[in-house]
């Protein structure tokens, strides 16, 4: 953090996003995203298009997310976005699966694989 602002993660290009994290006490992070490109074409500027401002996605900390979106398919019946992990921000793996919430709605549920647990 600089100034009290917090550090922006370094993204892949190929992904609409700037995102940075609030860390909190006992290990709580909160990722915060928004697109690159407000009324672009990317998934993110579809998704407040279509949706406005809220909660987007929910992400989960894995040590293994092939491991991980192997065991949502297998157990759980529900497909990837991507066929296989992929880079994130900050040098992680990741993969997402889009999933109906009790609502009806849909809620983007992310795996992530931290550098440091490979």
């Amino acid at each position: 953090m600089a100034n009290g602002t917090p550090r922006l993660a370094e993204v892949p290009a190929d992904q609409d996003a700037e995102e940075f994290e609030l860390r909190f006490a006992d290990g709580v992070f909160l990722d915060l995203l928004t697109t690159r490109e407000p009324g672009g074409s990317g998934a993110i500027a579809k998704y407040l298009a279509k949706f406005g401002e809220g909660v987007q996605q929910v992400e989960y900390r894995c040590t293994n997310v092939d491991r991980a979106t192997q065991i949502l398919k297998d157990k759980f019946g529900v497909a990837p976005v991507y066929p296989a992990s992929r880079p994130g921000a900050d040098g992680t793996r990741i993969n997402f699966f889009l999933v109906v919430s009790p609502d009806g709605g849909k809620v983007l549920i992310e795996l992530y694989e931290s550098p440091s647990s490979r």
